[in-house]
């Protein structure tokens, strides 16, 4: 994978954003027939695997990103955080009406 690339990706911190990010890089190439993301939380990577609805299309998607291909799918191994994709926390809002405050008392 080319270094701007994995720089790009790797700021990813969930399967939401690291898919956004990869399908915005998609984009130029044309319309995306299938997507597959496989998360190894042991060695802290993520498996990308994308194919494009064009297969001539698809060679030059792989060089852009500096993928490999496997059977024609251009193939991306992602390293990510050991915490990505973990929990986040969520803090409680307060009650906005005096209904909700009684309910939030009982």
């Amino acid at each position: 994978m080319k270094p701007e690339v994995a720089q790009r990706l790797c700021e990813a911190r969930d399967l939401y954003a690291l898919t956004k990010a990869v399908l915005t890089m998609c984009e130029p190439f044309g319309p995306v027939h299938a997507f597959r993301l496989i998360h190894n939380r042991a060695a802290a990577r993520v498996a990308c695997l994308i194919e494009l609805e064009s297969p001539k299309q698809q060679p030059a998607l792989a060089r852009a990103l500096g993928a490999k291909q496997l059977n024609g799918v251009a193939c991306l191994e992602i390293p990510v955080d050991k915490d990505f994709g973990g929990p986040r926390k969520v803090g409680a809002l307060p009650p906005q009406n005096v209904y909700e405050a009684r309910l939030a008392a009982s």
